[in-house]
């Protein structure tokens, strides 16, 4: 698929990618969002919780650059070739959250998210190495692979453990 060439499109995918998310987990009842097994050993409750932690931390690096600075990317520590143990990471630092919380974190986290999109520009959003920590790609590839991308990674995940 190709990337939304305006932001109009981008919230457009976004917004749609996350609706089918929410339907692959329509009718799923409390106790399946705790049963372990969907993605290795996480549950559905961990996923929103992994979904809306990489939403939060895109959120912390825009703000970064907004401010000049160049967050260190994933994590203080880590680089990309960690991204196992960040995950790992977030699941250990939400594993005892109860679903209702990580539920209205997740609900949260994705109007905080389109809130900030809606307002960035398109400059933001589309030129290449606008922020400094984004190098040589647009704020886009970032945003996309910690929303619409995200999603629909996920969802695919929770349909065919549903039909398994």
């Amino acid at each position: 698929m190709t990337d939304p060439a305006t932001k109009t499109e981008l919230l457009e995918r976004t917004r749609s990618e996350h609706l089918r998310l929410e339907a692959a987990l329509t009718g799923i009842s409390e106790e399946d969002m705790l049963r372990p097994g969907v993605v290795g050993a996480w549950s559905i409750k961990d996923i929103l919780a992994h979904i809306s932690d990489w939403e939060q931390r895109f959120l912390s690096w825009y703000r970064a650059g907004q401010r000049g600075e160049v967050p260190e990317r994933p994590e203080p520590g880590l680089t990309w070739d960690d991204i196992d143990l960040l995950n790992q990471r977030i699941y250990d630092r939400h594993r005892l959250r109860t679903l209702p919380d990580v539920q209205a974190g997740f609900d949260d986290s994705y109007r905080e998210l389109i809130t900030a999109v809606d307002a960035m520009s398109e400059d933001e959003l589309f030129t290449v190495g606008r922020f400094a920590w984004t190098r040589d790609y647009p704020l886009l590839v970032y945003l996309r692979a910690n929303a619409d991308e995200h999603y629909a990674e996920h969802a695919d995940q929770i349909e065919a453990w549903r039909r398994a």
